[in-house]
């Protein structure tokens, strides 16, 4: 979680008033939410008083933050103290419902806190379906239902963060809605609203601090498959039947190259999802070429009979001396790229249930 904190202040004091209905509780506490602090800072405390109404003013070196008001054993009202007079009235047993006036961002905040509560639940909820029946022995065409339902809700939350962000006069709101990006957005995406926010607000130092956060992140992130979108580079082999395979000879067709060795553990533990794959699909315009980073002829051959693997398996005997380590650039075992019939990489180091899923994706129907 990423916390606010602000600028320096224009107004000497900060104040909320209003009325709160049916509360369980009479106490009350004003909090800031710091950047980088996952603990709130207590900024006052007070009562509601019999009829329901309350007042809290304090003197604030702050402007342009946001604030939790905390109800004694209720509901929590964010607050942003873009003006120094807030009204607020909340009825506990309809608190999504409270009012804000005199705060323009106070009020933006609770719509779009009233939008994004409804669509981010039904995004959970998409992405748990989905890691549920990814798991199940489903087909890949009901699978990839469910993963299009799970990309639809993400790409609704998204947006409607993108839209606020970019709609937004307000600093503090910003930041807000930039922290709640992490949840759901990708890290380059957040990366463009960052900067873009960061045009209009350069020194807000949440902002900064935000944008030192997904740098680190995106210096972690693994940088994109160096060939993806390219053409696939040529080259020839030996296969185990001792006749010479040219990979430009399957220009037309889908094609899996499969990097493995008889000898590595994960290689042989993906091996049945890559049978898998091509008993699924092979009717399709598609076939794999498996390409062994063996030095022993016997333990690849034995492999290729224990695994199953009866379609067209080639290796130079070099294993990562092989040319097309260098080539492919590959750097651990299993690895594969996927071709289109025009001889680009369109996906690389696809796994498990990804495998079949991409497969069902981009091959042909029958």
């Amino acid at each position: 979680m990423v916390a606010f904190t602000s600028c320096k202040n224009k107004n000497s004091y900060f104040e909320i008033k209003g009325k709160i209905l049916n509360a369980k509780g009479h106490k009350l506490s004003l909090k800031q939410l710091e950047i980088g602090n996952q603990n709130p800072v207590l900024i006052d405390t007070g009562q509601i008083n019999k009829d329901g109404s309350f007042d809290l003013k304090t003197f604030m070196p702050f402007d342009q933050a946001l604030f939790v008001l905390s109800i004694e054993n209720g509901p929590d009202v964010y607050l942003i103290n873009d003006v120094p007079n807030i009204d607020l009235n909340v009825d506990v047993d309809y608190y999504k419902h409270y009012t804000v006036e005199g705060s323009p961002s106070s009020k933006e905040l609770h719509s779009f806190l009233d939008a994004y509560s409804h669509n981010y639940k039904t995004a959970v909820e998409k992405v748990s379906a989905y890691d549920s029946i990814q798991k199940s022995e489903a087909s890949d065409s009901i699978v990839q239902i469910y993963k299009d339902d799970k990309d639809a809700a993400l790409k609704t939350v998204n947006d409607l963060i993108s839209a606020n962000v970019q709609s937004s006069l307000n600093p503090a709101l910003k930041s807000y809605l930039l922290a709640k990006a992490f949840s759901t957005m990708d890290k380059v995406n957040i990366a463009k609203l960052i900067a873009a926010s960061k045009l209009q607000y350069k020194n807000y130092a949440p902002i900064n601090f935000i944008e030192k956060i997904i740098i680190q992140q995106l210096k972690e992130t693994p940088a994109p498959y160096a060939l993806l979108n390219k053409q696939a580079p040529s080259f020839s082999m030996t296969d185990n039947y001792n006749k010479q395979f040219y990979l430009d000879s399957l220009r037309g067709k889908y094609v899996l190259l499969d990097f493995w060795a008889s000898y590595s553990k994960p290689s042989r533990d993906e091996n049945p999802n890559v049978e898998k794959a091509y008993r699924l699909y092979r009717k399709r315009d598609f076939t794999i070429i498996s390409v062994s980073l063996d030095s022993s002829m016997h333990q690849w051959k034995s492999a290729l009979d224990n695994d199953n693997l009866y379609w067209q398996n080639v290796c130079d005997l070099k294993e990562w001396k092989s040319p097309v380590v260098d080539k492919y650039k590959i750097k651990d075992l299993p690895f594969n790229v996927l071709v289109d019939t025009t001889g680009k990489i369109i996906a690389a180091d696809l796994k498990g249930r990804d495998l079949t899923l991409k497969l069902n994706e981009v091959l042909p129907k029958q």
